[in-house]
């Protein structure tokens, strides 16, 4: 595990307790999102929050962090706590999140694909959308919501802090970089 990322991100993610909020995990993978697209370069990170009308809860927000290539996303990081992962209700609404940011920014990403990840603590599940194709991995849709788990937990396959994790991660991140290196010198789209 020492050897997956600098010390700094090893670091940062062993600070977040063991009984953590979801608030916790923003700063390891803000400083995660920042090494994979240095600050210095063509992309931006920006973390977003929204609310959730349908929480439960009086004030619920998702946080993602999308990942901009010029004023167009073309990366999605949804963040959800760890203990979540055992929950069927919370890996269906981390599913439906992702599912409904995918749809809503794949016509203003200027990729032909738009990746997106679902952490529920330092598990990731990840997504992929083409404009007119169907989003990747399919939705499991249940005749009985009681009976049918629709975000199964296998689907948050790896870690971000193990080799596997890592690996599939830096994949997408290069395949992002080419494809936009394809696009040309980074424009602003003023709307």
């Amino acid at each position: 595990m020492d050897t997956v990322w600098p010390p700094s991100i090893l670091t940062c993610f062993s600070t977040i307790p063991s009984n953590p909020r979801e608030n916790d995990y923003w700063p390891p993978y803000n400083k995660l999102l920042n090494v994979l697209f240095p600050p210095d370069g063509p992309f931006t990170v920006g973390p977003q929050t929204h609310p959730i009308a349908e929480s439960r809860k009086s004030i619920d927000f998702l946080a993602e962090y999308q990942v901009f290539w010029g004023d167009a996303p073309v990366f999605i990081l949804e963040i959800k706590t760890g203990p979540k992962l055992g929950l069927v209700s919370a890996r269906e609404e981390a599913d439906l999140q992702i599912r409904t940011c995918l749809r809503d920014l794949i016509g203003i990403c200027p990729l032909s694909k738009l990746h997106a990840i679902s952490a529920i603590g330092t598990k990731l599940c990840f997504y992929t959308v083409e404009a007119g194709s169907a989003i990747t991995p399919p939705r499991i849709v249940g005749k009985d919501q009681l009976a049918t788990d629709t975000a199964p937990p296998g689907r948050w396959d790896c870690d971000v802090l193990e080799a596997e994790g890592a690996a599939r991660l830096k994949a997408i991140v290069h395949e992002i970089g080419q494809a936009c290196a394809q696009l040309g010198p980074v424009t602003h789209v003023t709307q």
